[in-house]
């Protein structure tokens, strides 16, 4: 099974006899899925919220933050491009301090796939499902996760270009909708900046620059995947600003449609947009379409935290068989998603106020530059020996 490479040499997988890096996407692979991620909870949840019809301003603002932090990122793969953050920080931080912390690495995106998949079990249970459990819908979703992770990440990146259409198709499909409908109101955009800059840059950081933006830390995990690596930087620019103009624009249109004040109260404001679609009393009820755009975006998201925790498990403790990794791993993600909240208003506390200031910052900032720093010096030491002998 062609499922994880565990380093950058050609491993032998012992039941198979596959060579297990040999996994490789293309280039408009890796940005589909590089966009599809992206959008996922920030779509579903919006972004800027408190800052009412400035909400727009932050999307914009973290966008150009996204791709200050992905530099960082691309940097260190350029310094080692065989391997994934899991192995590198070994090599940086020493053995013992560099497992530590790709270790830490693994129980944060576990941790995030935990918390993605309770996102949209919650959309789901609100929004459709009212009688059905939380830990029914997760189960649905973590079961198809589990078997295109059987399938392997090419099948699942494969699949990324699919679902990149759906998406595209259904969101014009529906935008189309909403100005036939004559639903925009550019007056509920007014006035801009109502109260300065200062709630702005309070909306920015950390809220707006860690998620979607600096969540872009799993892409590590694959970097080395990717045909064509002198490309890695510019896709993902390419990738960070089409998705940041995009979550810009449905913050425009979501604030023009249904207005500030709603949108501040409303859970799921995509939602609430699309369900005032009302076309001569015959084409209506089209939140139905978004919800299922809105399920792909977070299978994606669920798949990729999942899969690079799989794979930093794999790489860390050098294991022959991943794929075993599977069920356990899905197991203990479709449970924590249950039990990690006692309810709804609690899980959107604690994923708003708490986890973006104390786990955000130091995993997508913080253990990235203290790496990017310390190769540097280990590099420019090493060369001032070389000149010296």
């Amino acid at each position: 099974m062609n499922l994880i490479p565990t380093n950058g040499r050609n491993e032998i997988h012992e039941s198979t006899g596959e060579i297990m890096n040999e996994i490789k996407i293309g280039r408009f692979q890796f940005f589909t899925l590089l966009f599809l991620f992206e959008l996922g909870s920030a779509v579903l949840f919006g972004m800027g919220k408190d800052v009412k019809q400035d909400a727009w301003i932050p999307a914009l603002i973290g966008t150009l933050g996204g791709c200050l932090i992905y530099t960082v990122y691309t940097m260190l793969h350029n310094l080692y491009p065989d391997l994934p953050i899991t192995s590198y920080s070994k090599k940086i931080l020493g053995k013992y301090i560099g497992s530590a912390v790709g270790f830490a690495y693994i129980v944060y995106f576990i941790y995030l796939a935990t918390r993605v998949l309770r996102d949209f079990d919650e959309m789901l249970v609100i929004s459709q499902y009212h009688n059905t459990s939380l830990l029914t819908i997760g189960l649905y979703m973590i079961a198809t996760i589990m078997y295109v992770m059987f399938k392997g990440f090419e099948v699942f990146s494969r699949v990324s270009l699919i679902l990149f259409l759906v998406h595209t198709a259904t969101i014009t499909v529906i935008f189309a909708l909403e100005i036939a409908d004559n639903l925009i109101i550019p007056v509920n955009l007014l006035p801009v900046l109502e109260k300065g800059w200062i709630p702005i840059f309070k909306s920015v950081f950390p809220a707006s620059l860690t998620v979607p933006f600096g969540e872009l830390i799993v892409v590590t995990m694959f970097f080395r995947f990717v045909n064509g690596q002198s490309s890695i930087r510019n896709i993902g620019f390419m990738a960070i600003i089409l998705s940041g103009l995009y979550l810009t624009f449905r913050s425009l249109i979501n604030i023009a449609i249904i207005g500030p004040d709603v949108r501040f109260r409303s859970t799921f404001p995509i939602i609430s947009e699309v369900g005032l679609i009302n076309i001569a009393n015959f084409i209506q009820r089209m939140d139905s379409f978004v919800i299922a755009v809105l399920v792909i975006l977070g299978f994606v998201k669920v798949y990729i935290f999942y899969y690079c925790a799989l794979s930093g498990a794999s790489d860390l403790f050098k294991l022959k068989k991943p794929e075993k990794l599977i069920f356990p791993f899905g197991f203990i993600i479709i449970i924590f998603s249950v039990f990690i909240a006692p309810n709804f208003n609690f899980h959107m506390k604690i994923g708003f106020n708490i986890v973006p200031l104390y786990l955000h910052i130091p995993f997508q900032i913080g253990i990235p530059l203290l790496l990017l720093a310390v190769a540097l010096i280990k590099i420019k030491r090493s060369r001032l020996r070389q000149q010296d002998c």
